[in-house]
C-alpha cells in the first residue's frame, strides 16, 4: 500500500512539474514576439545577443543543477543527512555564484568585444548578476523535488516566469514610447532576470530556512566536501550541458553571426538588425519542441522504470511509442511552419524579411526532437558520457563552421549551421543505441506513412497558403485569415490521414495524454 501511494505521489508531482514547465515554455517563446514588434529587429538583436547567458543561469537554477541535487537528496537516508548536504551545497554554490557573478562583470567587456559589439557590455553585465539568486533557487528546488514534492518548484517556476515575461514588456513598450537607446532597453530588459530571481527566491527561502539557520549540533560528520565540488562539477555538469542544447548553439551564434555578417561586408548597423531578424526564428523552434515534446516526455520517464525492473519487452514497446509519436509529431510541426513561413513572419514580425533562413531554422524542431529522445534512453540506460560526445560533436561542429557560412551566405549560413551541428549529434547519439533499438527505430511501413502525410501536409497547406494570398492580399492583416485557414486544413488533413492510413498503432495512442478518446473518435469515424 505504502509502496502504490509512493508511486503515486511521484507520478502526481512529475505531471505537476511538466504542466509548469510547459507552460513557463509557452511564456517564454510567447512574449518574444511582442517584444520584438516593440524594439524592431536591431533591438531584438541586443537582446537576443545576451540571452544565451540568462539561458545558462536558467539551466543551473531550474532545469540542471536541481534534478542532479534532487539525486544527491534521495541518496540520504536520514533528514538529518539531508539537511547536511543542503548547508555544504549551498556553500559551494554561494562561492560558484560569486566566481560566475564577479568574473562574468569583469569579463564582460571582453565578451562584449568578441560578440563583435562593445556596446553590449553594460547588457552583459545586468543578466551576469543573476547568478546571485541560482544558489537558493537551484538548492531549494533540488531539496524538494528529492523529496518527491514538485509543487514549490512548479510554483516558483511560474512566478519567476510571470515576472520576468511581465518587466520585459513593460520595458520595451517604455523603451518605444520614451525612444531610448537600444543598449539601455537591452540593460534594463535583462534586469528583470535578476529581480525575477529575487521573487522565486523569497517565495522559496521559507521553506527551508530552518535548514539554513539550524543548529550544526544536530548535523552528522559532513560528507568530504571536496568529492561533493567532484560530483556537482562532472555529474551535474553533464546534466546542465545537455539541459542548455539549445542555449549552446545560440551562444556560437551570438559569437559568429553579427562579425560574420560584417565580414561579409554588411554594415555594422545593417548586420544588427540582420541577427535580430535571424533570432525570430528562436521563439518558432520553441514553441515547435513544446508541441513536439510534450507528448513524447510522458512515455520517456517510464523507460527506466522498465529497465530497473527488467521488462525488456515494455522497455522497447515504449521506446518505440516514444520514437514514433516524437518523429511524427515534431515533423507535422518542423513541415506545417516551413510551408507557411513567409506568411507566419508576415504576421508575428510585419514583414517577410529572412523567411529563408527561419524556413531552414524549423529543421531544428525534429533534430532536437530526435536528439532529446534518444539521449533520454541512453540516459535511462546510464550511459551518460556518449550524449556528452555527441553534444561536444555538434558544438565543436557548429563552431568550425558557422564563421564562414555566414560569411558566404549571411543568415542563411548560420541556419545551415546549426542544422548541420545538431545533424552531427544526431548521427553520433543514434549510434551508440543499442542494436536492438536501432532496428526498432527503422520502420518502413511506418516511415513510409509518415513520408506521405507530410507531402499531404505540405502540398494541402501550401495551395491554401497561395490560395488566401490571392483572395485577401499580402500585408499583415490579411496573413492572419491566411494562417488560420491553412493550419485548419492542414490540422484536418494530418488528422485524416493519420486516421486512414493507421500511421500510429492502437498502444501508440491510447498512450498519447487523452488517447482513449482519440480512439474513440476513430472508431465511430471508421464505423
Amino acid at each position: 500500500m505504502k509502496q502504490k501511494s509512493h508511486l503515486h505521489k511521484i507520478f502526481q508531482g512529475a505531471l505537476i512539474l511538466t504542466l509548469s514547465t510547459l507552460i513557463a515554455k509557452i511564456l517564454s517563446a510567447a512574449y518574444r514576439i511582442p517584444f520584438q514588434n516593440l524594439v524592431g529587429d536591431t533591438g531584438f538583436y541586443v537582446y537576443q545577443q545576451v540571452y544565451p547567458l540568462y539561458g545558462i543561469g536558467v539551466t543551473l537554477a531550474l532545469s540542471g543543477l536541481p534534478v542532479f541535487i534532487s539525486k544527491l537528496v534521495a541518496e540520504c537516508k536520514t533528514q538529518v543527512e539531508k539537511e547536511s548536504l543542503v548547508r555544504q551545497l549551498l556553500q559551494i554554490l554561494f562561492v560558484f555564484a560569486a566566481f560566475l557573478v564577479i568574473g562574468g562583470w569583469l569579463a564582460a567587456p571582453t565578451l562584449a568585444t568578441l560578440m563583435g559589439d562593445e556596446h553590449l557590455t553594460s547588457t552583459i553585465r545586468s543578466v551576469v548578476l543573476m547568478f546571485c539568486t541560482m544558489p537558493i533557487l537551484a538548492v531549494s528546488r533540488g531539496y524538494w523535488q528529492g523529496q518527491y514534492n514538485m509543487i514549490p518548484t512548479a510554483i516558483s517556476q511560474l512566478i519567476e516566469q510571470i515576472v520576468r515575461v511581465t518587466i520585459v514588456i513593460s520595458v520595451a513598450v517604455v523603451a518605444s514610447q520614451q525612444r531610448w537607446n537600444i543598449y539601455k532597453m537591452g540593460t534594463f530588459a535583462m534586469s528583470s532576470a535578476v529581480l525575477a530571481g529575487l521573487v522565486a527566491s523569497a517565495f522559496l527561502v521559507p521553506s527551508i530556512w530552518r535548514i539554513m539557520i539550524g543548529t550544526r549540533s544536530r548535523q552528522p560528520a559532513d560528507r568530504p566536501l571536496w568529492g561533493l565540488v567532484k560530483r556537482l562539477v562532472i555529474e551535474g555538469g553533464v546534466v546542465c550541458l545537455f539541459a542548455a542544447l539549445i542555449v549552446l548553439f545560440q551562444l556560437i551564434d551570438s559569437f559568429t553571426v553579427k562579425r560574420g555578417l560584417v565580414a561579409a561586408g554588411v554594415a555594422s548597423i545593417d548586420a544588427k538588425a540582420l541577427k535580430g531578424v535571424f533570432d525570430r526564428g528562436q521563439p518558432l523552434v520553441q514553441l515547435g519542441l513544446v508541441v513536439a515534446t510534450s507528448f513524447s516526455a510522458v512515455l520517456l520517464p517510464s523507460l527506466t522504470t522498465s529497465r530497473l525492473k527488467r521488462k525488456i519487452i515494455e522497455f522497447q514497446r515504449i521506446y518505440r511509442s516514444a520514437l514514433h509519436i516524437c518523429i511524427a509529431m515534431s515533423l507535422f510541426a518542423t513541415v506545417g511552419l516551413i510551408a507557411l513561413m513567409p506568411q507566419i513572419n508576415q504576421l508575428l514580425f510585419a514583414n517577410q524579411n529572412g523567411s529563408g533562413a527561419l524556413a531552414i531554422s524549423m529543421i531544428n524542431i525534429v533534430l532536437v526532437a530526435l536528439i532529446t529522445t534518444y539521449s533520454s534512453v541512453l540516459q535511462s540506460l546510464n550511459r551518460f558520457s556518449v550524449t556528452m560526445f555527441g553534444l561536444a560533436g555538434g558544438l565543436i561542429t557548429k563552431m568550425l563552421i558557422n564563421f564562414n557560412l555566414v560569411k558566404h551566405f549571411e543568415i542563411v549560413g548560420a541556419a545551415m549551421g546549426t542544422v548541420i551541428g545538431l545533424l552531427v549529434t544526431l548521427l553520433i547519439i543514434h549510434a551508440a543505441l543499442p542494436e536492438q533499438l536501432r532496428r526498432l527505430s527503422t520502420d518502413r511501413n511506418f516511415s513510409w506513412k509518415l513520408i506521405g502525410t507530410c507531402l499531404l501536409l505540405f502540398g494541402s497547406v501550401k495551395m491554401v497558403d497561395i490560395g488566401c494570398v490571392n483572395i485577401f492580399g499580402t500585408d499583415r492583416v490579411a496573413a492572419l485569415p491566411t494562417v488560420i485557414i491553412s493550419v485548419l486544413i492542414g490540422c484536418l488533413v494530418v488528422l485524416g490521414t493519420v486516421m486512414w492510413w493507421q500511421l500510429f498503432s492502437t498502444r501508440e495512442i491510447v498512450t498519447i495524454p487523452g488517447g482513449k478518446r482519440i480512439l474513440k473518435l476513430i472508431n465511430r469515424v471508421r464505423n
